[in-house]
Order: structure tokens, then C-alpha cells, then sequence
């Protein structure tokens, strides 16, 4: 791994542009373990200052393609040749994305028709904030609620439509392993305006649950 090619998170997880999630997460892997701490032999080629950074960059990388949103932000970034370093780091992909939400939801305000369809429950969206417990009809519901089909939910999250189905019945014979679950979960209480991480860890845990009975 050469440290000149810093925000190439392609280079720096060994992958092509293409690769899929499972990739991804197994690229994640093999280069934690070869720039572990542990591995003594690491410090032979480089500094314990490099080798600190390179862990960083590969934490940076996996957080940075392993989301569908980050990822689009960036390739696009990458390929247009004409930002700054600082442009391609996690944390500036990161602020993107955050403009870019931020963007959408003041363009859906200005655009909102006063008819029925469009009314704000503002209780249901008061429970929504107060809400501690998610399950996969609680995220059907909210999808509902924000006027989502599977397919429109698929094209802001790019994870396939029968995922999103077995998420919402909780049906792990329809679901991969666990971690793309929970990061399945994430994505889409992202895309509908939740607390991801309060969603995740409830979520799994009920999830979790379910596959042990």
C-alpha cells in the first residue's frame, strides 16, 4: 500500500471499482489484519506513525464505500479529476452527504402541496423522534408514512427491493449475514430520516432473536 495514493480507498482495500459489498467487507478484513497491530513484520516496512496512519485510511475506506451514498459521492469525485485531496477524505464525502439530505428535505418543504396526502402527522412524527424500539414493521410503517415504494426506497439506497421486504418481516432466510443486515438497516433509516444507529442496535437485537427461536 503506498501512502502517496492517500484518499484512494480503491487502492487502499485492493479492489476494483466494481467490487460488490461482500468484497468490500472481505477486502476490510484481509487489510486490517495485515496492518494489525500484531503483525510485527508491518513495522520492517513502515513507521509506527505510518502504520497508525494506514490503519486509519483503511477505516476511512471501508466507512466510505461500504455506504451506497458515500460511495456515489465519491466515484464521482474521484472521476472528475478536479478536487483537492481534502475533497476525497471520509469526512469531507461525509459533509457532502449530509448538504445533499439536508438539500432534498428543504426542496420537498418548498414543493409540499397542501392536500391531504402531504398533511404532516405530527403526532406520528413526534413518536417517531421519542422512539427507542425498531422492529421491521415499524420501518414498513415509516416507508408508508413518507410515501415510499420498495422501488423508489431501492433507487436512494441502492439495496435490492426483496432485502428491503425481509427487512421490514424480519425474515432471515430472505437476509445475508448479519453485518450486511444491520448495515442494510442503517441505510435505510438514513434514507428515511431516523436515528440509524438507535434503529440498528434495536433492530438486531430483535433480529438477533428471532434466528435464535
Amino acid at each position: 500500500m503506498e501512502l502517496e495514493n492517500k484518499h484512494n480507498y480503491y487502492e487502499i482495500l485492493e479492489l476494483t471499482e466494481n467490487a460488490t459489498e461482500q468484497e468490500i467487507y472481505a477486502a476490510y478484513l484481509k487489510a486490517k489484519m495485515t496492518y494489525s497491530v500484531e503483525n510485527k513484520d508491518l513495522y520492517s516496512v513502515f513507521t509506527v506513525d505510518e502504520a497508525r496512519e494506514l490503519r486509519s485510511l483503511i477505516e476511512e475506506a471501508y466507512e466510505v464505500l461500504s455506504n451506497s451514498m458515500y460511495r456515489n459521492i465519491y466515484e464521482k469525485r474521484l472521476l472528475a479529476n478536479t478536487f483537492s485531496e481534502s475533497d476525497l477524505t471520509a469526512q469531507s464525502i461525509k459533509s457532502a452527504s449530509e448538504d445533499f439530505f439536508k438539500n432534498e428535505q428543504n426542496f420537498q418543504i418548498k414543493n409540499i402541496t397542501f392536500d391531504t396526502a402531504n398533511v404532516v402527522d405530527l403526532n406520528f412524527e413526534s413518536e417517531i423522534a421519542e422512539k427507542k424500539e425498531w422492529n421491521g414493521q415499524d420501518l414498513k410503517k415509516v416507508r408508508e408514512h413518507r410515501h415510499l415504494s420498495f422501488d423508489e426506497l431501492t433507487d436512494i439506497t441502492k439495496i435490492n427491493p426483496w432485502y428491503i421486504a425481509a427487512l421490514e418481516e424480519m425474515d432471515p432466510a430472505g437476509l445475508p449475514v448479519e453485518v450486511f443486515v444491520r448495515g442494510y438497516v442503517i441505510h435505510i433509516a438514513k434514507a428515511l430520516g431516523l436515528k440509524e444507529k438507535i434503529v440498528a442496535d434495536s433492530y438486531m437485537r430483535l433480529f438477533r432473536k428471532k434466528i435464535e427461536n
